[in-house]
């Protein structure tokens, strides 16, 4: 397998994808014509993201690949249920809506994992075998990640990934994302997309502020303020000891 989008090209895109702002449209497409990547990933993919209560899944990832087309589409469907959270929680901060908004990051950040990965699998060579392999080992991966071949929606549709209700995105194995030999560490990707050092550095500010009127921190400020769960920080401890020693140094410095 061949490795041409790097993790240098998944900047490009994380600017496109609304981790903090709430979408208010029905459907959002990301632009690829721009993002640092070879020519056959910019112009090969039609990413879009689409909001739909009516669905059992919290959150899926579908392939849709026709024969004859030239592109090859990456669906996500997400609940507007979590939009419109987040939405009341930035004008109300209303704690109702927290969990809610904690999960939809862990969902946004899952399904990006998927596409990350399916890019980074896709063949350059455009040839109609190559393409066949790869919709064939992605509906191959689909039926060894839920264990029901019968669930496998008919060709060209390949789900990938079907997030229940009440399963944690973050929980997963580490083949849960890659195919082949991809060598990316899906583990260190999920958690960085989770909690990138620069959220880290803007979260410590208002930590420090109620430090300093309540002489502690708690799992529930870091949610209200970064938006992570603490099951988060349970799953992924190293992210823990990483913003405990950098939210130590701006208290006692």
């Amino acid at each position: 397998m061949e490795v041409g989008f790097t993790l240098w090209s998944l900047h490009d895109i994380l600017r496109q994808i609304p981790f903090d702002a709430p979408v208010t449209e029905k459907r959002i497409a990301l632009d690829f014509s721009k993002i640092n990547a070879p020519y056959y990933v910019k112009t090969g993919f039609r990413v879009v993201f689409i909001y739909n209560d009516n669905t059992p899944y919290e959150a899926s990832c579908s392939i849709y690949s026709p024969e004859k087309a030239s592109k090859v589409a990456v669906v996500v469907v997400i609940k507007q249920k979590y939009e419109k959270a987040l939405e009341k929680w930035l004008a109300s901060k209303d704690d109702d809506c927290l969990k809610l908004c904690c999960r939809r990051r862990e969902l946004y950040c899952h399904e990006i994992s998927h596409l990350v990965a399916i890019i980074r699998a896709f063949p350059s060579e455009r040839s109609s075998n190559a393409r066949a392999d790869f919709i064939l080992r992605s509906r191959e991966k689909f039926i060894k990640s839920i264990g029901i071949a019968e669930d496998v929606k008919p060709a060209p549709l390949v789900s990938i990934s079907l997030e229940k209700p009440g399963i944690s995105p973050s929980v997963f194995d580490k083949d849960h994302f890659r195919y082949g030999n991809d060598s990316l560490n899906y583990f260190k990707l999920y958690q960085e997309l989770i909690f990138p050092y620069d959220k880290m550095v803007s979260t410590i500010a208002p930590l420090v502020k109620i430090y300093q009127e309540t002489n502690t921190v708690t799992f529930d400020d870091v949610a209200k303020e970064a938006l992570i769960d603490r099951d988060f920080f349970e799953y992924f401890p190293e992210k823990l000891t990483a913003f405990q020693k950098l939210l130590a140094e701006k208290l006692f410095q």
